[in-house]
Formats: structure tokens, C-alpha cells, sequence
């Protein structure tokens, strides 16, 4: 049983190590071989040329590095030496009859023409595959690539600027550049970049083109080359007489004849002569290419891969040739590329010298740090035995501490958990506010103009205050969103730059919507902005407006006629007045003459009859005098002055005083009086009639008094004139200023009943006010305004 058993483990042992050494690997590969990507490249030039070896060998590393299984297949046109449509011809047969049945995944062009061929054949020889192209230069690209997608790739973008500068560095006194080029479309088209870039760099340089007349004549004359000037070559492949020349070979002739550095625009040139220069590397270019490819080949939709437009250049030197023409290392470009630089110990080993360097001075500070720490060992130990003591004591603290420390963390949990809440009901404030609230980003060029505002952040409210259906993504600018420029973004970038808070009104004319606006600075690079619609507030804003516009037309034209209506009044009532007193006039005098001449004859029942309406008619004619008066305050205009208001209250009160010497009456003057701008005589009229008043009700009082004061407030001048008399009841007030309206009968008081009716009047056409407060049995008090007028008014 047990040599059954063995064998049985045996044979299974010898089937298991068939299968992993045979049979496995054989399902692997055909597994690999289903999964393998095929890449096609093609060359616009000849295998030979060192600017395609660059620009593939780059390609290639990149893919092999990229540790993949690849089927790459790469072609080359030689379209310098056959750049004619038969060439085209038998390269589309040729690729027909190779890729027809062969699905390529992406296809890697260098240069124009492969660019060109394989956009003109994909569809037909290549199944549509994308494609990455590298050495084109924008002008080519956006020609090549017109109408046309599922492409990417390198600009090829000469330094012809670059270049020039680092040559006016070297040679300040530089006046002439020589350029050599073919007069292909890439010759020519490197020749205006050098044009436009020396016009740019120094405009003062003149530049004598190499590009008539076979390669012989192009050598003879950068030979005769003087001294104030340099050579710059760019690509020269074929003469005008058909001579094909190398491209390094050819830049090897023009070095070996002229007596003045040659600089090179390309990669290639350098080690052939020229002294340098800021150069294309094709190299560079093919390795960002396949970079490019790999992505499309690792799913990413190549739309998505924008064409590189950044530099591929750099700068490089040759130190033998720098040297030979005396030129210093440095006088060129700090970050450039030396070859052929003399040994150096110190350069060839500067890392170990540094690290050398580095290592001792280490050593020599851990040497005085061990040192310095020797002596602090012995310090620490006594230090140690007298810290014993003292950590016992904070540990006892520390103990303490913990329960505080504890307390700490549950308030700090605490404020957390408050914080956490608070984010929240911000986070539903913000979605839930009916006002719109946006936050912007101002999109500035290199001057700090603003050019646009970019959306960071919104609400919902925001798009339902705007009205608006359009979809906006975050980080989209206004312009992107709407197709307009905002007209508020002087405003946002003078909120970012002063953090002052700004509200405006702005208009969208297109919709004719209005918003109010309130905009703030979040932080350095942030605004925010609060919309609110107001469009149906700014429309009952109109419309209020109309309807206050046509109400003051209303009220001018009743005011014209109520005017007209109080002026005819005024008039009629001065002529009735006027006219009244003739007859009364009459009525006393004759019963004057009756009186003198039958007063004995008369009985006394009579006489005291016709004495009663003598007494009445002269009360007629005084009531007749005080509406006259009020009348002429009414239709007078003022002549406004300045008036000492202290002086008139005085001399009217002398006066008044004169007219009652039986009287014991004081005038107290409480405040200072002051100076006011009003019509003196009306103004003597007011206070005649406010004295005339106290006077009459303080005659039952033994020791009467008048008290006068004034208060200054921001508009006007208060005055208040109070007596010690009868006073009266406060809810009979609004009969006072009522004309011929009486508290009292003329048995009890004197008068007409019109003095404070013309107090009213004439304070009134001043602009102020006039009120009057009593107690019944204690006294009452006048009050009027009198605006206040600055002199210089």
C-alpha cells in the first residue's frame, strides 16, 4: 500500500510539473498575445536623420519604460529625399497591403508630413485610430488638424528668441546674424519666427538670410562674416540646385568657414562645431508623445489630452568651442547644458567632496555636542537626586490635574458636538434662504485687471431670483454662463481689494430685472454676494411715482383754487369790514345828538336803552378793527429782518404798561431772548396781542406776573410767554383759536376774540407753530416756533 501511495504522489507530481513548465506558459502568452496593443509610428524623414533617431528613440524608451506588451511597428517616409506624390502612393499601397487586416490602436506621427498621411489614410488603412503627433509647429497644427478630431500631441516651438539673447549676452556689441535655411515650407517658416523674434529681442540687428543659391555659394558667404555678428542655423537639407546635404554635415561646412560662433536652433547641431544655443530636442518631444499615447492606450479618451503647447528647448553649449572663440562659461545662461567641459576633480567629484565636507563638519559638532553633554551628565545626576522631591509633588498635581483635564474634554466634546450643529443649521440656511447667495472668484490678467468672475458656490435661490433655466457648473465663468460680460465686476474686485462691504442695484437690461445687491470679501481671493429681486418693487416704485406725480398735479390745481377762494374771501372780507364801520359810525353819532339834545326830555328806561346801543356799536367797531387786522396779516408779505426778539417783548411791554398805570405787573425774563429773522411789525403784533392777553387775565390776581423764555433746537426758536391769571379748562383748548371764540363773556374780560386767531395767522406765515396750555384757577401759557435762519442763509 504505501509504494501505491508514493507512486500515486509521484506521477501526480511529474503531471503538475509538466503542466507549469509546457503547458502554462504556452496559455499565457496566447492570453498576452490577445491583449497586446498595437502601435504604429511613422517617421516623416529617413531612419539616418539624427533629429527622427531623437524623436523615435524617445518615443520608444518612453513605451519600453512603460513596462507593457507592445506590437510596435514603425515606418519611415524619407520625405526630404522623396517629398513627391508618388512617394505617397506607394507608401499608402505599401501600408494597405501591411495594416489592412491589422487593427492599430494609436498611431505616433513625427513631423508634418506623417502627421499629414496618417490624418489623410486612418479611416481607410488604419481603422480610424487616434493619433499623437510631436515636431509640428503651431502654424502646422492648427493647418493640419483643421476639421479634424481624435488627435493630440507636441508643438514643436523653436527658441529663436531664446537663442538671440543668449548671443547678445556673450556679444553685446552684436550687429548682424546671418540665419542659414532651406527654402522648405518648415525653412521659411522658421525664418519669419527668427524675424518676428529678433524685431521683439533687438530691433536694431539686421538679418542677412543663407538660403539662395546652392550650398558652395551659402558657405562663401558665412565665411565672409565680420566680427560685429554670428551665425544661427536652423534646418538646411537640400540646396536650390537639388544638392542633398546632411543635416549635421552641412552645420560641420558652415562651422569649419566661419570666423564667427555658428548657434543652432536644434538639438542635433550640437558636437558638430556650433557653439549653441537654446535647442529643440527632439528627443523631449518624442518622449512627451508617447507619454500622450500611453494614456490613450490606457483607456483616456483623447479629447480629454490637450495638445502640449509648453517648451521642449534647452539650453546647451559646447565648451571646446566656446573656448575657442575666448568666450567665458559665464557669460551664458545659468541653467544651461556644457559638453566637452575640461576634468576637473573637484566637478567630476563635487558630490563627494560636498558630502565629504558635510560629513566632518557633522562630526566636528557631535564631537562638541558629546563634549558639551559630558558635562551636563554630571550636572543631571545631582540635578536628578534634587528633582526627586519635586516630581513626586507634580505627580501628586498631575493627579489632580486629570480630573480637570477631563472636565476639559467633556466641554471640548461639547463645543464639538455644538459646532457640528451650528455647521449644520448654516448648511440649511444657506439652501433654505429665499435670498440667492453665490460666491465668486474675479478671474484677473497678469496686470491684476479683472477679465471675468468664476462661480466657487450657490444656492437654489439664487438661480430662482435670476429667473433662469441655464445650467451652471461650478468653477464656469459668467461669460461661459451667460455669454456676457458682468457689469458689476469693477465693483467685486474694489470689494476684494478694499474688504469694504458695497450694495448696489444692478440691471439686467436683456430680461429687464433688477436686483439688489449686496456684495462682501470672504477672503483674499473670494467674494460674497447676496441677490435679491426687485423688479416688482422697482415697478411699484413706478407706479407710485406716476400716481404721486398726478396727485400733486391734483393738488396744485385745487391749491391754485382754494388759494384764489381764500384771497377772494380775504378781499370780501376786508371790504365788508371796511365798509361796516360808516354805518356804525352813523348809529353813534346820532344817538350821540340825541342824547345831547333830548337827553332831559327822554325817560330813563330810553336813555339807558340808547346808552346800551351806543356800547354796542362801539364794540361792533372794535371787533370790525381786529378783523381788519387779521386781514392785513393775512394778505401781508413779510419783510423779513433781524430782530432782537428781548428788545421788542420789552418795549411792547412798556407799552402795555403805559396803557394800564393802575396795574401791578412784573415781566420776568427767564432765559436769554434771541436774536430772530422775521417781519418786525408782525412779530410786534404777536407779542402786543400775547401780553394784551396776560394782562387782561391777571387783573383779579394782587401781584400778577409774566414770565418769558426760549429754547434753541435744531430748527427752530421755542418761546413761551406764561401768566399767574384765571387760566381755563384744557378741554375747551380748541375754541381758542377760533375767530370771535370766547372762554369768557366781555361782562367778565374784555376783548374781541380774534388776538390769538391772528397770533396763529401771523406765526403761520413764518413757518411755525403756535399752542396754548392752562390750568383753570392757576394760569395758562403761550407758546410759538420761529424757525431758525443762519445769517449767511
Amino acid at each position: 500500500m504505501d509504494v501505491k501511495k508514493s507512486f500515486g504522489i509521484g506521477l501526480k507530481l511529474l503531471i503538475f510539473t509538466f503542466l507549469t513548465l509546457f503547458i502554462l506558459p504556452g496559455f499565457s502568452t496566447y492570453a498576452n498575445n490577445l491583449n497586446k496593443k498595437n502601435i504604429l509610428i511613422i517617421n516623416s524623414y529617413s531612419e539616418g536623420l539624427s533629429w527622427t533617431k531623437n524623436e523615435s528613440g524617445g518615443i520608444l524608451d518612453t513605451l519600453e519604460e512603460a513596462g507593457e506588451m507592445f506590437d510596435i511597428s514603425v515606418e519611415y517616409m524619407d520625405w526630404k529625399t522623396y517629398p513627391s506624390g508618388e512617394n505617397l502612393k506607394y507608401l499608402h499601397n505599401y501600408m494597405k497591403y501591411k495594416y489592412y487586416q491589422k487593427k492599430i490602436d494609436v498611431i505616433i506621427s513625427t513631423d508634418d508630413a506623417a502627421l499629414k498621411f496618417a490624418l489623410d489614410n486612418r479611416e481607410e488603412l488604419f481603422d480610424s485610430a487616434p493619433v499623437v503627433f510631436c515636431g509640428v509647429n503651431p502654424e502646422g497644427v492648427k493647418a493640419l488638424t483643421a476639421g479634424k478630431g481624435n488627435i493630440t500631441g507636441v508643438t514643436e516651438k523653436v527658441d529663436a528668441e531664446g537663442t538671440i539673447k543668449a548671443a547678445l549676452g556673450i556679444n553685446p556689441e552684436l550687429k548682424e546674424i546671418y540665419v542659414v535655411f532651406d527654402n522648405s515650407e518648415s525653412g521659411i517658416s522658421t525664418w519669419e519666427l527668427i524675424n518676428k523674434a529678433a524685431a521683439e529681442v533687438c530691433p536694431y540687428i539686421r538679418l542677412v538670410p543663407l538660403n539662395s543659391g546652392n550650398y558652395t555659394a551659402i558657405l562663401n558667404r558665412a565665411g565672409d562674416a565680420g566680427k560685429d555678428g554670428i551665425i544661427l542655423m536652423t534646418t538646411y537639407y537640400s540646396d536650390t540646385d537639388g544638392n542633398t546635404v546632411g543635416f549635421e554635415k552641412f552645420t560641420e561646412m558652415v562651422c569649419q568657414v566661419s570666423k564667427v560662433p555658428v548657434y543652432h536652433l536644434y538639438e542635433f547641431g550640437l558636437g558638430h562645431g556650433v557653439a549653441g544655443g537654446s535647442m529643440l530636442s527632439g528627443r523631449v518631444q518624442g518622449e512627451l508623445a508617447g507619454k500622450m499615447a500611453l494614456r490613450v492606450l490606457n483607456g483616456e479618451n483623447i479629447s480629454d489630452i490637450p495638445v502640449y503647447m509648453g517648451k521642449t528647448t534647452h539650453f546647451m553649449f559646447d565648451y571646446k568651442v566656446l573656448d575657442s572663440f575666448n568666450i567665458r562659461t559665464s557669460l551664458v545662461p545659468g541653467e544651461s547644458i556644457i559638453i566637452n567641459s575640461p576634468y576637473s576633480v573637484f566637478r567630476e567629484n563635487k558630490n563627494f567632496f560636498i558630502s565629504a565636507s558635510i560629513i566632518i563638519v557633522l562630526l566636528s559638532g557631535f564631537i562638541i555636542i558629546l563634549l558639551f553633554y559630558l558635562s551636563r551628565i554630571n550636572k543631571i545626576k545631582r540635578e536628578l537626586a534634587d528633582s526627586n522631591s519635586e516630581l513626586s509633588q507634580l505627580y501628586e498635581e498631575l493627579t489632580a490635574s486629570d480630573e480637570e483635564l477631563r472636565i476639559q474634554y467633556d466641554e471640548l466634546t461639547e463645543m464639538q458636538k455644538n459646532l457640528v450643529q451650528s455647521e449644520t443649521r448654516y448648511r440649511q440656511l444657506y439652501e433654505k434662504m429665499l435670498n440667492g447667495y453665490v460666491v465668486f472668484e474675479p478671474v484677473l490678467d497678469r496686470e491684476n485687471k479683472i477679465q471675468d468672475i468664476r462661480f466657487i458656490e450657490y444656492n437654489q435661490s439664487y438661480l430662482l431670483q435670476m429667473k433662469t433655466s441655464v445650467s451652471i457648473g461650478l468653477g464656469q465663468t459668467w461669460t461661459e454662463v451667460f455669454g456676457t460680460v458682468n457689469r458689476n465686476q469693477p465693483i467685486y474686485l474694489r470689494v476684494l481689494l478694499t474688504g469694504e462691504t458695497e450694495q448696489f442695484e444692478a440691471h439686467d437690461a436683456k430680461n429687464n430685472q433688477f436686483f439688489l445687491v449686496n456684495a462682501f470679501k470672504l477672503n483674499e481671493n473670494q467674494i460674497g454676494v447676496v441677490f435679491e429681486n426687485i423688479t416688482n418693487y422697482k415697478s411699484a416704485i413706478r407706479e407710485i411715482r406716476k400716481l404721486n406725480e398726478e396727485l400733486e398735479e391734483r393738488v396744485q390745481e385745487r391749491t391754485q383754487e382754494l388759494q384764489s377762494a381764500v384771497s377772494q374771501l380775504e378781499s370780501f372780507t376786508y371790504t365788508v369790514s371796511h365798509d361796516l364801520k360808516s354805518p356804525l359810525r352813523a348809529v353813534d353819532s346820532y344817538i350821540r345828538i340825541i342824547m345831547e339834545d333830548y337827553g332831559r326830555t327822554i325817560n330813563r328806561d330810553a336813555a339807558g336803552m340808547l346808552t346800551s346801543v351806543r356800547n354796542i356799536s362801539k364794540e361792533m367797531m372794535e371787533m370790525i378793527n381786529k378783523l381788519l387786522l387779521y386781514t392785513i396779516a393775512s394778505r401781508s408779505e413779510l419783510n423779513f429782518e433781524e430782530v432782537n426778539s428781548e428788545d421788542l417783548f420789552l418795549a411792547c411791554f412798556d407799552e402795555m404798561k403805559a396803557a394800564y398805570p393802575d396795574r401791578d405787573i412784573d415781566l420776568i425774563i427767564e432765559t436769554g431772548l434771541p436774536n430772530v429773522t422775521a417781519d418786525r411789525i408782525l412779530l410786534k403784533q404777536v407779542i402786543n396781542n400775547i401780553l394784551s392777553n396776560a394782562f387782561k387775565f391777571t387783573k383779579g390776581r394782587e401781584k400778577a406776573q409774566i414770565r418769558i423764555g426760549s429754547a434753541l433746537t435744531e430748527k427752530e426758536y421755542t418761546f413761551y410767554a406764561r401768566d399767574n391769571g384765571i387760566g381755563f379748562d384744557m378741554s375747551y383748548s380748541g375754541k381758542l383759536y377760533g375767530i370771535f371764540q370766547r372762554l369768557h363773556t366781555s361782562d367778565e374780560f374784555e376783548g374781541s376774540g380774534i388776538g390769538l386767531v391772528t397770533i396763529k395767522k401771523i406765526i403761520e406765515k413764518h413757518g411755525g407753530r403756535t399752542w396754548i396750555e392752562g390750568t383753570q384757577g392757576v394760569g395758562a401759557t403761550i407758546y410759538f416756533t420761529i424757525p431758525y435762519i443762519e445769517k449767511n442763509a
